[in-house]
């Protein structure tokens, strides 16, 4: 499950992950926004004790399918590894 939430005096949105594995504990927030049909989230985190960079891509293809991605960093940023991905696809007979 996911929480997001809006500041309008930054223009920036953070979005909090509640893994089920962990239910009483909420992740580090993701904050970022969208710009030219991207949308990029970043946070520091830490992962099995190494520090690392996470990143959440959202853009929509030619396709016009919506592409969410996940990458983690263990070097700030200078290389990704994307480990999530998810294609959203509207269901037939929907408007």
């Amino acid at each position: 499950m996911s929480l997001r939430t809006f500041n309008p005096a930054t223009a920036q949105w953070s979005i909090w992950w509640l893994d089920g594995r962990s239910p009483d504990r909420l992740d580090v927030p993701v904050v970022g926004g969208f710009a030219d049909g991207i949308g990029l989230f970043l946070a520091d985190d830490v992962l099995n004790g190494t520090p690392i960079r996470v990143r959440f891509r959202w853009s929509i293809p030619a396709d016009g399918n919506p592409l969410w991605e996940q990458a983690f960093s263990a070097d700030a940023g200078t290389t990704w590894e994307t480990n999530w991905t998810m294609v959203f696809r509207r269901m037939a007979g929907i408007d």
